[in-house]
């Protein structure tokens, strides 16, 4: 069951409402009798951004009434602040410096407790931070703390760092990304994790964002990576880019290549094909694909990186011999049933999805699959696929061109041999 967060799953008489409340009364923090001075104290608050927080909404929830949109956020937020904020800073709440346990397992995760963190509770995690419809506004989560705790000497900025940590240390964790800077101001949870997922040292991040739809409208067209196996039979090399701070310059770096801060950071250079490692799991097609939803709602402020990304993704993975392929060269590690599974949940990720990938500002892409596409198709590069796929071939050639430089030097020196006999003669 999914956990019930903003206006489209909202319940007034699920059991997961009762449970809200009991939590947002765990977290007061005040004698019985102070309770209701303190509630109407956040309900003000959280009235105050209403108009705002509904801006953060598509239909600004419109279904629900002013008294039913504060009462909403003012439980979800307390709760969203109760199990991943308030345990890390608040004393007695659950240590700051303990990193939360992560399971790859989606089965049925242990229960957050009422004092600890939630972070390790990966459906919870999933409910709240993977799910774009499943939001609230960050105004709202700082109203609701700067009224618990306004009075103690936290930094304002306290809601944003703890849960900016969460986030980081839940990606580092899978894989997905190690970015520590933020660039702007969340708009919710869903957001901030997508801050993570951001090219690094691209040249068209800036121009791409500033002018996706900048007033024209996009051309349709069909656009489309080859499989991982075609670029593999055309010669492209393909190696794993691991995540870290610090670009490999040295001459190792041919094996073990770094410098990518994301999933997203892919390089073509020469012959090489160089992407980050990727786990798939039962959550991978939640977190790429509702990343994507929030770059088609927000075309003009986000671009369109995780979506060309996603492409490139599912169009070179897309069938089980290019999985295994990948696997073998440990770009892909997945905790699927077999390729197959993997191979379909790639192909269909994109599915739905519009966009002018063929546009340079719209794809940080662009470059290497226009430099892929034409080194893939010349000749000289196919002829070396072939010699290193073949072995015997290229021993057979080597031993050909022995031959035919022996018999080469044979026939000089039997000239030189003739003619300095008839000179002789």
């Amino acid at each position: 069951m999914v956990m019930s967060i903003g206006p489209y799953h909202y319940d007034p008489l699920s059991s997961m409402e009762q449970q809200k409340k009991a939590t947002l009364h765990e977290v007061l923090q005040v004698e019985d009798g102070q309770k209701p001075a303190v509630l109407k104290s956040l309900l003000c608050a959280v009235s105050s951004v209403e108009k705002e927080a509904r801006e953060h909404y598509l239909d600004r929830a419109h279904d629900m009434s002013s008294e039913e949109f504060v009462q909403m956020l003012l439980l979800d937020g307390g709760y969203i602040l109760a199990k991943f904020v308030l345990p890390h800073c608040c004393a007695g709440a659950g240590s700051p410096a303990e990193s939360p346990r992560w399971s790859h397992s989606t089965g049925s995760a242990p229960a957050a407790s009422q004092t600890g963190s939630a972070m390790h509770d990966m459906e919870l995690v999933r409910d709240i931070f993977y799910l774009l419809d499943n939001q609230i506004p960050f105004c709202v989560l700082k109203k609701i703390h700067k009224v618990l705790h306004g009075d103690s000497s936290m930094p304002s900025s306290v809601v944003a760092d703890t849960l900016f940590t969460n986030v980081r240390r839940l990606l580092q964790h899978f894989g997905y990304s190690i970015r520590n800077d933020t660039l702007v101001d969340p708009w919710h949870l869903h957001h901030l994790l997508y801050m993570h997922f951001q090219p690094h040292n691209d040249g068209s991040i800036s121009s791409s964002v500033a002018q996706v739809h900048s007033g024209r409208k996009s051309k349709a067209i069909t656009y489309r990576w080859h499989a991982a196996t075609y670029y593999h039979a055309a010669g492209v090399i393909f190696r794993k880019r691991h995540l870290d701070h610090g670009a490999s310059e040295k001459w190792w770096c041919w094996f073990i290549d770094g410098g990518a801060r994301s999933i997203l950071d892919v390089r073509f250079d020469g012959l090489t094909l160089r992407i980050p490692s990727l786990l798939v799991d039962n959550n991978t097609y939640t977190v790429l694909r509702n990343l994507m939803m929030l770059e088609q709602h927000n075309p003009d402020k986000l671009g369109s990186h995780v979506t060309a990304y996603c492409i490139f993704l599912s169009q070179i993975a897309g069938t089980a011999s290019d999985v295994a392929l990948l696997v073998r060269m440990g770009i892909i590690v997945h905790l699927m049933p077999n390729d197959i599974d993997v191979a379909n949940m790639l192909a269909s990720l994109c599915s739905g999805i519009t966009i002018d990938l063929d546009e340079p500002k719209h794809n940080y892409l662009h470059n290497a699959r226009k430099d892929l596409e034409r080194m893939s198709k010349k000749r000289t590069t196919r002829c070396m696929a072939l010699l290193r796929r073949n072995p015997m071939l290229m021993a057979a050639i080597y031993a050909v061109a022995v031959g035919l430089a022996c018999l080469l030097l044979l026939a000089i020196y039997t000239l030189k041999s003739y003619y300095r006999n008839g000179g002789d003669a």
